[in-house]
Order: C-alpha cells, then sequence, then structure tokens
C-alpha cells in the first residue's frame, strides 16, 4: 500500500512541475489564438496532463474499491450467506486476509 502511495505521491509532483512547465514556460502568445488548428496544436502538451491525471484516478478509486470490498466483506459479507455455510465463509475470509495480517 505505501508503495501505492509513494507512486501517486512521485506522479503528483512530476505533474505538478509539468504544469508549471506548460503554463509558465511556455508562453501562450506564441500562437495565433483566433486560428482553430493553432489551437488545437497548441492543447498537444497537455495530454501527458490529461494521460497522468486518468491514471492517478483509475490508482485511486482501485485503491477505494478494493478496501471498500473487504470491509463489506469482512463487516457484511456474513449477511448474505446462507446459515449452514457461515462457517466456511468464515474460513474463506480468514485464509484470503491471513496474508496481510502475517507481515
Amino acid at each position: 500500500m505505501f508503495e501505492i502511495i509513494g507512486y501517486i505521491t512521485v506522479s503528483m509532483m512530476v505533474s505538478v512541475l509539468l504544469m508549471i512547465q506548460y503554463f509558465i514556460i511556455i508562453p501562450h502568445a506564441s500562437y495565433d489564438r483566433t486560428n482553430t488548428v493553432e489551437r488545437l496544436i497548441g492543447l498537444i502538451p497537455l495530454v501527458p496532463f490529461v494521460m497522468m491525471i486518468v491514471m492517478l484516478m483509475y490508482f485511486i478509486v482501485e485503491l477505494l474499491i478494493v478496501k471498500f470490498v473487504k470491509w463489506f466483506e469482512i463487516n457484511f459479507g456474513w449477511f448474505f450467506i446462507n446459515g449452514r455455510k457461515r462457517a466456511a465463509w468464515a474460513e474463506h475470509l480468514r485464509k484470503k486476509y491471513q496474508k496481510e495480517n502475517d507481515v
């Protein structure tokens, strides 16, 4: 989990540096704003930012979904299991989440 947080932190720092480079260093007066083609070409440097944001959102949502599924299975999963199979469900949870607790 800390590896994912580290990757997210590093990628956020890189994206901030790239945004600083795009919005401050690259002058906006270098192209004619009335020409549609030049306006679209001027948006091409934003593609890495969009890709970075999409990747970050994917990792964050994936992390939240995994945490929610684990929380739901541990706290409320028993409610959806037939009464005779609850012991098997408890054993399944022990096997599934025992690896995470053994550090």
